[in-house]
């Protein structure tokens, strides 16, 4: 294992949330672990369904952001309030007082999935509205609204005007593993010198009522005998479980600080670990359908661990299958490829089924999760996972109590259709 440390180190010192819970949103890394530690899920709702909500009061985020008047809050869309939630949750859990420059020079970088819906809620109003009876004031709100919801979920643009960023700003898309790559660029700025600081967001939002029809029309489209991906309503998404059927999807935001060691040390930063590599590959296909060899995300695993560790060393894998059979399969095939005949001992888990299947912020919510189960000591249990699958060609931790662990060395996956697959290698920063 080379882990040497360095001053140009990527430590994560913060984290935030944004995220389906009981009663209210997943907002610290306290209660974001106190569900994952024993695979809750937040996803039924009161009618029966299977949706991860994350509902808003307006005025309770008025007065958490008193900088934005709310003449221009209320402009501002669900994905974009997520967004600065969860960044004023990660500063808080870091100890940076933003409102006193603390991310004036820091890298503010966001994940996106290009959901549809967020396009369709901001530009439907555009084109239906009656240019010979809007008010003045009525037109700028549709405009303002086109704005911010034009370049979709970039809520980069609302986060770095928060905390007076000066730094690099930007928002990437490769689908559900967005964020995940954002970290890798986000160590690769602060092992250059670019930055001492970044700030990195997923979010994502889906309207329930569209997933219906969704569903719907999925279910029309599906022909022969392979694996399908599957939008699920009325039932849990189950991962790695023999009765997979599908995903359920989720709303929310979710972000990690990274900072660099010697800014880290000099304010005696606390740290959950070490972000120490990153690497996408893509399988060799020219059309958006799933290679189930996994091919392109074992290619990624290896190259991400290449000078750093030997799969050997390896404790855990954050997955990234979602209760869909056909990524099940995926990742049954992916894990052997990188581990050999370890893989049928090695602990795989996924967090999907406790807040859905948010797309951007999925990365992010990987590397949390792994970072909290090195600090704890304890492998969290893949949500809703039971009877695991025949495909498991691992460990997935069913059932609801985990286990005592202890984890130096982490490999965190991400992928999506199109066959983009990211690999994170994360690392405790123990002394």
């Amino acid at each position: 294992m080379t882990t040497t440390k360095s001053p140009r180190d990527a430590l994560v010192t913060g984290m935030g949330f944004c995220l389906p819970g009981r009663g209210a949103p997943t907002a610290t890394p306290g209660q974001f672990w106190a569900a994952v530690e024993h695979g809750e899920s937040f996803l039924e709702q009161d009618d029966g369904t299977y949706f991860g909500s994350v509902p808003l009061d307006f005025d309770t985020v008025a007065d958490r952001l008193p900088e934005i008047p709310p003449r221009f809050l209320e402009k501002y869309s669900d994905i974009h309030l997520y967004g600065l939630l969860a960044l004023l949750e990660a500063c808080a859990d870091a100890d940076l007082d933003w409102r006193a420059g603390a991310l004036s020079e820091a890298a503010v970088l966001a994940a996106r999935n290009a959901t549809a819906d967020t396009i369709v809620d901001t530009y439907l109003p555009v084109l239906l509205a009656d240019t010979r009876t809007i008010s003045p004031r009525e037109a700028r709100a549709v405009l303002f609204r086109n704005v911010l919801g034009a370049v979709m979920s970039d809520v980069e643009t609302t986060q770095a005007g928060l905390v007076g960023s000066t730094g690099p700003s930007y928002t990437l898309s490769c689908g559900c593993a967005s964020s995940s790559v954002l970290l890798g660029n986000a160590a690769r700025m602060i092992a250059a010198g670019e930055v001492d600081v970044a700030v990195v967001t997923g979010a994502d939002y889906w309207r329930e009522s569209r997933l219906r029809q969704y569903a719907e029309l999925e279910e029309r489209s599906v022909a022969g005998t392979e694996p399908q991906t599957a939008t699920l309503v009325h039932q849990p998404m189950r991962p790695y479980d023999e009765r997979a059927a599908g995903l359920n999807y989720g709303n929310g935001a979710a972000t990690l600080i990274l900072e660099s060691r010697e800014h880290a040390d000099r304010r005696n930063a606390r740290t959950y670990g070490r972000v120490l590599s990153q690497v996408t590959a893509r399988n060799a296909q020219p059309n958006l359908a799933l290679d189930l060899t996994g091919a392109g995300a074992a290619r990624a695993a290896r190259s991400c661990l290449e000078g750093f560790a030997t799969p050997d060393e390896i404790d855990y894998v954050n997955g990234a299958a979602t209760g869909d059979r056909a990524f099940n399969a995926m990742e049954g095939n992916i894990v052997p490829a990188i581990f050999g005949e370890r893989a049928a001992t090695l602990p795989v888990t996924v967090q999907e089924a406790v807040f859905g299947h948010s797309g951007a912020p999925l990365g992010v919510i990987g590397a949390a999760a792994t970072f909290l189960m090195m600090r704890h000591g304890h492998i969290a249990p893949t949500a809703n996972c039971e009877k695991p699958a025949d495909v498991c060609t691992f460990d997935p931790v069913p059932g609801t109590r985990g286990r005592a662990a202890r984890i130096d060395l982490a490999l965190s996956l991400n992928y999506t259709i199109g066959s983009v697959a990211s690999a994170v290698l994360l690392g405790a920063d123990d002394d």
